[in-house]
């Protein structure tokens, strides 16, 4: 035991100065040594060298204020501690530098994608456990608050989804909070408002859309937002949902879009009847 822990410690050691050596090669005369001690840090919590070196040289070059430059190493450490994603963060630090923005409103930017991140996986998590589940929703979450979906509507969105979801399986609920978020990323992101894509889609999980019926909604959305204003179609389509519409009936009737999946009751709704999810599809308050 005694010998397998020297062997750790070595192995420690010599990577450390690996990282030394390779910071200190690659910033040499740029970077004060508390920085390069902090790039070095980043190298250690798993930050992939070639990236960590990249960001602190593009701040040293974009002359970064040395209290800011600690701050954008530090986000990005905070993220890969919670086991967010790191390149959106990174990627933003990057964006602004491109852009010439001031270095305080980037590691302002950076620690808002930062916490949009640490929000979206917090809902992920309520849904699942599976690690792969986790990144996916989560990270569709995000994309959609990018879009310009807000947390509290986010929260809408998740109550109703816990109450649809009361008698599925764990898979089924997976894939319905993937389609269910992912047409919620596509509504935000044609324009419309948080408040409006939202309540299109707790209208369908009201009226228990499955999976299925989500993307069918999803991609008619997008087919019809071709040709009709994104703000005005949402309200229709909520309007219609509510009436009772299945999703593959929403939108132009020339589309003849009706027979493409299963409407109320169909056989792939996870609360048709005879299926696991129990008795017919609910429409509730």
């Amino acid at each position: 035991m005694k010998k397998i822990s020297t062997i750790v410690c070595v192995i420690l050691f010599c990577a450390s100065l690996a990282f030394g050596d390779e910071v200190e090669e690659r910033l040499s005369t740029m970077a004060t040594e508390k920085l390069k001690a902090s790039t070095r840090e980043m190298i250690r919590s798993a930050i992939n060298s070639d990236d960590a070196i990249k960001m602190t040289k593009l701040m040293l070059e974009n002359q970064f204020r040395l209290e800011h430059a600690l701050r954008a190493q530090e986000i990005v450490m905070n993220a890969r501690k919670d086991d967010l994603p790191v390149g959106p963060v990174m990627n933003k630090a990057y964006e602004g530098m491109a852009k010439q923005v001031q270095d305080k409103n980037i590691v302002q930017a950076m620690e808002r994608v930062r916490s949009r991140y640490a929000f979206a996986y917090q809902q992920a998590k309520a849904i699942t456990q599976d690690r792969s589940q986790i990144q996916l929703i989560g990270n569709t979450i995000a994309q959609g608050l990018t879009a310009g979906m807000h947390n509290q509507d986010v929260g809408r969105i998740m109550q109703n989804f816990q109450y649809r979801v009361q008698h599925m399986t764990k898979a089924q609920a997976q894939e319905l909070a993937t389609e269910t978020f992912r047409a919620a990323r596509t509504i935000a992101r044609l324009g419309v408002s948080s408040r409006v894509a939202t309540d299109v889609i707790c209208q369908a999980l009201k009226c228990g859309y499955s999976a299925k019926e989500m993307k069918t909604m999803r991609e008619s959305f997008m087919t019809d937002s071709r040709n009709t204003p994104p703000l005005s179609l949402a309200r229709s389509y909520s309007k219609a949902i509510k009436a009772g519409k299945s999703a593959g009936s929403l939108g132009s009737p020339s589309m003849g879009r009706a027979s493409s999946t299963g409407g109320v009751g169909a056989p792939d709704s996870p609360i048709s009847p005879g299926g696991p999810g129990g008795p017919g599809r609910r429409h509730h308050k």
